[in-house]
């Protein structure tokens, strides 16, 4: 009877926290970035991150145009802002205006696709919905990974915590690509650990839209490939053929394309610069330093591990180091970067018995901050028309996650039970 209560309660916990969320995007921070981008003029709608990537390949798809030439990115800037934009970029970063072209591979055109056709107001309706379900289907996919099975009322809690979470609500509010991304590589660890060694290599090279996510994660699966060549021989093939075939669609539809996509790449840099959090930290020096340092050391761990099986929990472990390591040293600041957490988080969430105390107090701040600040701003509401950012508090702790979830990690006790957790079993 206590554990039932225990399940209900986490699962009370969990629909409270999600509905809190909920009512904080519709009555704070959905109306005051309206105020914020829309009504002082800086943009002339909120089209999200969906848009430039649809116009784009709808341009090439049915018109058969350049989706990163100029008059596609004009196309899709006077959505955004009503206007062209024409700048340099000599003035501060802070002063810069992201020029929203199509700053992607062009075969991200293939996942697209099927949705040419249908009415972009649909289409930014359900993509949330959509984004919502891989995201929920990770953490599933990540459970069988770590051979992690809780009763189904606290893998709902956590799917419904997990969601709510500032970081995952960012990028279901965006229309992110960067939540498929984490889903990509999180169904191809599932295909490893049951031996769909193809399979997963040909989801790795879709996962490859976003190339700086999936970078480090696909360092340490081809590293795991040859920890035994002739049985894993077929991931590396599956990935080489598939971003191959993929690659050379991309070049049937649109001759030179990588050249476009690379001067993309360099413009994205100018007029969206990010950082990482080292050097937003460290500063750019020490930042990079320390960045060099912690990517050479993984690729040394995920070495050592090259030969464990692929339903290892020293195969996870590697895997996990990856994702830390790419949201610590590499330039994807943005907070919807950290569902590539995920893994690690619930590893942590897994032994929970084996951590400090100090560790165990500081995950329950960071993970409850965000309710309790949206409870408090929702009872008390901040002034919506203005610039004062006290909307974003409950985003406050967010960049100190990366840092905290490795020293979760490592100090956790090793002889403590496995199998003891947070939640009852």
């Amino acid at each position: 009877m206590q554990r039932k209560k225990r399940l209900q309660l986490w699962l009370l916990l969990s629909l409270f926290g999600a509905g809190i969320t909920g009512l904080y995007w519709h009555r704070v921070l959905g109306p005051w970035e309206h105020y914020i981008d829309v009504e002082t003029g800086r943009s002339k709608a909120s089209m999200g991150d969906l848009y430039p990537r649809w116009v784009g390949t709808r341009a090439l798809l049915l018109e058969g145009k350049n989706p990163y030439g100029p008059e596609v990115s004009h196309e899709i800037q006077m959505a955004f802002y009503g206007h062209e934009i024409h700048q340099t970029y000599d003035q501060p970063e802070k002063d810069r205006i992201d020029e929203q072209r199509f700053a992607y591979p062009v075969y991200v055109v293939f996942l697209l696709a099927p949705t040419v056709h249908i009415d972009f107001a649909v289409l930014q309706s359900w993509t949330p919905v959509v984004l919502a379900m891989l995201t929920a289907a990770s953490m599933l996919l990540w459970l069988e990974v770590l051979h992690w099975r809780p009763p189904w009322p606290i893998v709902c809690a956590m799917i419904l915590f997990m969601i709510s979470s500032p970081q995952i609500a960012q990028g279901l509010r965006l229309r992110q690509f960067g939540l498929l991304v984490a889903f990509l590589i999180a169904l191809s660890a599932w295909c490893v650990m049951r031996n769909h060694l193809a399979t997963a290599g040909l989801l790795l090279a879709l996962a490859t839209i976003k190339p700086q996510m999936v970078a480090l994660p696909l360092a340490c699966f081809l590293t795991w490939s040859v920890g035994d060549v002739k049985k894993r021989w077929r991931l590396a093939a599956g990935f080489a053929g598939a971003l191959a075939l993929l690659a050379g669609a991309g070049e049937l539809l649109l001759p030179r394309w990588p050249r476009y996509f690379l001067e993309g790449i360099v413009a994205y840099r100018k007029y969206f610069p990010t950082t990482s959090p080292l050097r937003l930290a460290l500063g750019n020096g020490i930042g990079e330093a320390v960045g060099g340092v912690i990517i050479i050391g993984l690729l040394i761990f995920a070495w050592r591990n090259r030969a464990q099986p692929g339903d290892s929990p020293q195969f996870a472990s590697t895997l996990a180091a990856s994702f830390i390591a790419a949201t610590l040293a590499l330039p994807i600041l943005t907070p919807f970067n950290q569902a590539m957490l995920i893994l690690p988080v619930l590893m942590v969430l897994g032994g929970w018995a084996s951590l400090p105390k100090f560790s165990r107090v500081t995950f329950i701040l960071i993970t409850s901050w965000p309710w309790i600040v949206e409870l408090v701003l929702l009872l008390f509401p901040p002034r919506l028309n203005s610039l004062g950012r006290f909307p974003l508090l409950p985003s406050l702790l967010v960049l100190s996650v990366p840092f905290l979830v490795p020293l979760w990690l490592v100090t956790r006790k090793a002889n403590v039970q496995a199998g003891q957790s947070l939640i009852p079993q």
